[in-house]
């Protein structure tokens, strides 16, 4: 259980509230308001699935059909007594809510299979068709009770209106008929008390004109209801008193109707909540652009590019945050950050606690989703007030009474995050302290996070082997914090050299300088030595990365040119031989022409002798050209062998040779977990094995000569995967696929929507999915192609 000062120190109540203001239910915001980390794993595994599924659904598939259902868990409870009933509005919010849940059903009916946790969820609502059917019939959407709810009703209300248009007939007949004065000018049939009535001067009001229901402000005109029209009005009345009885009848029915489903529907009030309470998860992680991260039953940390997700929501930009990658519980088990002020130490703090709070929770973080979060069980804060963005604790004394709470309480499964530790007193009992208490935690197996100024607190890594240090990176030319978080190095706090920059007076300067002792000098400048020396391989390491992946590339277009041109001069010479067989057997047949007229004409025979030497000679030495062309593709052929890498020429891909067949001079080829048969002509042996395109586990694929049923898009850009992927599909077609594999990834969707947009309107394509999770999830897309 983590303490509330725990979560408001490190800003949990604020993610509370961003997920509590996307909720669209009261009890769904309810749960979101009282979200906390969890202890059970197994509880805590399903939530995160619950909130990938919920992000996919998102992300990737048709608005989901969830919207604001306000007052049904009241109004359910309301009409539970006998005889009780709702007014009409209150009627059509039971309306609502049913459709919701209906839509969420049928949104769901054909999507089970890829998201089954949330299809569970919903698999529970019952189905009240009785209740919306009765509500329809009885009420309009203005939330009028309709003519047609009973003929009784519709009885009352064309008696009502005969009785009100003959009340107003007689009315404006006196009206008109009464000598009409200038004084007055609103000689109008109104209403008192129910009753229709008409305007009449006090001094012309006698007790035989009628009843006296009102008087104007000024006293001067009464307002007097005819005794023509008193037993209509009186009819009129009773009709009123009719029509509500009888419109209550007709609540009471529906009420009645609603109490005989109540069970059913307080569940799925309870299925809607937590649908909304799920929702409203996926929305913050679509949001943040947040992962699932892995839960681990060890006691350790692993955050990768991770951003602090307050800061993510009010940066205009993702670029304008500065990510952080880091460690605990792997090769050490306490991390000692040290730097200057304004450096991004206790946001680092702060991002680390945060994300483990969020990730317990069950809620998507905005890192990669190799980060990693152990068995965190207990987490304890103590925050200073320096870059606090919430109101903390200030005084030594107070910030000591933390630290003791979290060390009495600490064992194996905790984490602590320190902010200045030993701050307050004197730096030499503030370091010793410092030590002591980080000591205390090593002999717990506890992990923490502590940043301090104090210098004595760098030097620990070389005393405990599960200490290390870290910093936030310092632009000494500029002075200013660039945020990367640097794992391994310790910081300096440039308090000397930033004085400086900003005007303190030249001889305060070089007084510091002095009293600053040696020892620290040199610590500060081998500090400066090698944050320089870690930036100059930082930048060395980007550039060899970037000639290497020159250089990969080049490799490439150099292998797939020399194959292209070994194919086009077996292409020339098979032509050429093929052409040079041709001239022969003209040349055979225009010969024996010649032979047969020479004999006609009696020639001379060592002419005809001549002739067919020369014939003979063409002959023997095309068959020897034949031969040796023969003999080059034969031993070709023969330096193939099982277990051979080679270069399929007609996909530019590697595999592996499993078995010759003799009889179509063919190669079984394996390329990933696809087998296919290939011509041996097509098929170059390679020294060494060429990386190929993953494929997503449990997923068949049916050979085809020469084509594969898949085709891998990572690493291209959109232009690149486009052409791919039409090449890819011509192929496929061709080869009569029913059903191949796009693999695009994950990574920022561009990709996935680029493929998405492009099959909608291929005349090929007849269906198109993501993939289930065996298949790869929504990092993979599955197409049905049409078929002759």
């Amino acid at each position: 259980m983590i303490e509330q000062e725990t979560l408001r120190l490190l800003e949990f109540d604020k993610i509370r509230s961003i997920l509590s203001g996307s909720t669209l239910t009261p009890a769904g915001k309810a749960l979101s308001e009282s979200i906390s980390p969890l202890d059970d794993d197994k509880v805590l595994n399903r939530r995160l699935d619950e909130t990938t599924e919920m992000a996919e659904i998102l992300n990737f598939e048709e608005p989901f059909p969830l919207q604001r259902v306000d007052d049904a868990d009241i109004l359910l409870e309301r009409v539970s007594a006998e005889g009780t009933f709702l007014d009409p509005h209150e009627c059509l919010k039971i309306r609502v809510f049913l459709e919701v849940c209906d839509r969420l059903q049928r949104y769901m009916k054909n999507k089970s299979d890829k998201y089954p946790l949330l299809a569970g969820h919903l698999s529970g609502m019952r189905a009240a068709k009785q209740i919306t059917d009765a509500i329809d019939k009885a009420i309009d959407k203005t939330g009028e009770v309709k003519d047609s709810a009973s003929s009784r009703l519709r009885s009352i209300r064309i008696e009502k209106s005969t009785t009100r248009n003959r009340i107003l007939s007689k009315l404006e007949k006196l009206v008109r008929s009464r000598k009409q004065h200038s004084s007055r000018q609103d000689d109008i049939v109104t209403i008192r008390d129910g009753r229709f009535v008409i305007p009449v001067a006090e001094h012309d009001f006698t007790s035989q004109a009628g009843v006296v229901h009102d008087r104007s402000k000024s006293g001067a005109t009464l307002y007097v209801e005819p005794m023509e029209t008193v037993e209509l009005n009186n009819r009129l009345r009773s009709l009123d008193s009719e029509e509500e009885r009888e419109i209550e009848k007709i609540l009471t029915a529906i009420a009645d109707l609603i109490r005989t489903e109540l069970p059913s529907l307080i569940g799925n009030y309870r299925v809607l909540s937590e649908i909304d309470f799920i929702h409203s998860r996926g929305r913050l992680s679509v949001r943040l652009g947040g992962n699932r991260p892995s839960i681990v039953s060890e006691t350790r940390i692993k955050l990768e590019n991770a951003y602090h997700p307050l800061l993510l929501i009010r940066s205009e930009s993702r670029g304008d945050v500065v990510p952080l990658t880091m460690s605990l519980g792997g090769k050490f088990d306490i991390l000692v950050v040290t730097g200057p002020n304004t450096g991004g130490k206790t946001v680092a703090l702060k991002t680390v606690g945060l994300l483990t709070l969020m990730a317990r929770s069950g809620l998507h973080i905005p890192a990669t989703d190799k980060s990693e979060i152990g068995a965190v069980r207990k987490l304890f804060a103590d925050i200073g007030d320096e870059q606090s963005i919430e109101l903390s604790l200030s005084t030594f004394s107070s910030h000591l009474s933390r630290i003791i709470h979290a060390l009495q309480e600490c064992d194996s499964e905790t984490m602590i995050l320190l902010d200045e530790i030993g701050a307050g007193t004197d730096p030499k009992e503030g370091s010793a302290l410092g030590e002591s208490i980080l000591n205390y935690m090593l002999k717990k197996e506890s992990l923490a996070f502590v940043t301090t100024h104090y210098s004595a607190l760098k030097t620990l890594s070389e005393k405990y082997a599960r200490i290390e240090n870290a910093s936030l990176e310092f632009d000494q030319a500029t002075l200013e914090p660039s945020y990367r978080f640097l794992v391994g190095l310790p910081g300096s706090s440039y308090a000397v050299e930033i004085a400086r920059r900003l005007g303190m007076p030249p001889d305060v300067v070089s007084d510091s300088e002095k009293l600053v002792g040696a020892q620290e000098k040199s610590l500060t400048k081998l500090l400066e030595r090698l944050e320089d020396e870690l930036k100059e391989s930082r930048v060395a390491r980007r550039e060899l990365e970037e000639q290497k992946s020159d250089f990969q590339k080049e490799r490439e277009k150099l292998n797939k040119r020399e194959a292209g041109l070994r194919k086009r001069e077996e292409t020339l010479k098979q032509k050429d031989l093929e052409e040079s067989s041709g001239l022969v057997e003209a040349t055979r047949r225009e010969l024996e022409a010649l032979v047969k007229k020479i004999r006609e004409t009696s020639a001379d025979p060592e002419e005809v002798k001549e002739a067919h030497s020369k014939l003979k000679e063409i002959g023997t030495s095309l068959k020897t050209r034949k031969k040796r062309l023969e003999d080059g593709q034969r031993k070709r052929r023969e330096e193939l062998k099982q277990g051979d890498t080679v270069l399929v020429e007609t996909l530019q891909t590697s595999g592996t040779l499993l078995e010759y067949i003799e009889s179509s001079d063919s190669w079984k080829i394996q390329v990933g977990s696809m087998i296919s048969t290939v011509k041996a002509a097509y098929l170059t042996r390679q020294d060494g094995s060429a990386p190929t395109p993953s494929i997503p586990s449990g997923v068949n694929y049916s050979p085809f000569e020469d084509i594969s049923a898949q085709i891998s898009l990572i690493g291209m850009t959109v232009e690149e995967a486009t052409s791919a992927v039409e090449a890819f599909l011509d192929r496929a077609s061709l080869g009569n696929l029913e059903t191949v594999y796009i693999l695009h990834g994950k990574g920022t969707g561009a990709l996935r929507r680029a493929v998405k947009e492009y099959l909608s309107t291929h005349p090929f394509v007849k269906d198109f999915r993501l993939g289930y999770v065996n298949e790869g999830s929504s990092g993979v897309t599955v197409v049905t192609l049409k078929r002759d």
